[in-house]
């Protein structure tokens, strides 16, 4: 009886080892290609990217920054990522920055990659009206229009709306030094 059992758990873990081993460079190939097309919708103009290694105190923050390079290799903008407090979350947004810190286009997460926003309100903030106010905009002209910016609020939304808002002006803030860095 003890043989058998450990026959069958032998056998089970060196399946699962296997199917790992095997399933694994797939799962990752996906998720780099699923990045690819998201930087890609972000700055469609950059010919490649070019990630950046963060390291903040203890935490090495991998996938949150990339330089936009056009066909010579030169940049001519950043990507970063932010994840501002929404209401039903963290919202993880994709900023497209040019090298003059005009934003090229944002783009949050879908219910689909994870936002967990209000159905029918909150996730309002991935369709392209919203989204569209971000497009060749500054940073001092990314608040809500109620607090002197120019982006209008989605109506009974207005924490996710703000939270995107404030994410990707304190982004620029954060990570614009990188538009000259090497």
């Amino acid at each position: 009886m003890i043989l058998s059992l450990l026959i069958v758990c032998l056998a089970s873990a060196a399946l699962l080892s296997y199917v790992y081993t095997v399933t694994t460079p797939i799962i990752e190939e996906g998720i780099e290609e699923k990045l690819d097309e998201q930087l890609r919708e972000v700055f469609p103009i950059a010919h490649s990217f070019s990630y950046y290694i963060i390291v903040e105190g203890d935490t090495l923050l991998k996938d949150t920054l990339w330089a936009a390079l056009d066909s010579t290799g030169n940049r001519i903008g950043i990507l970063f990522k932010v994840f501002p407090k929404g209401y039903g979350g963290p919202i993880e947004t994709l900023v497209g920055l040019a090298t003059d810190t005009t934003i090229v286009t944002i783009r949050p997460a879908t219910p689909s990659e994870g936002l967990k926003e209000t159905p029918g309100l909150g996730v309002k903030i991935t369709e392209a009206f919203f989204l569209d106010q971000f497009s060749c905009k500054k940073l001092e002209e990314i608040r809500l229009k109620s607090y002197g910016g120019t982006i209008d609020a989605i109506t009974a939304a207005t924490i996710s709306s703000r939270a995107v808002t404030d994410g990707v002006r304190k982004g620029i803030e954060k990570f614009s030094t990188y538009l000259h860095y090497e």
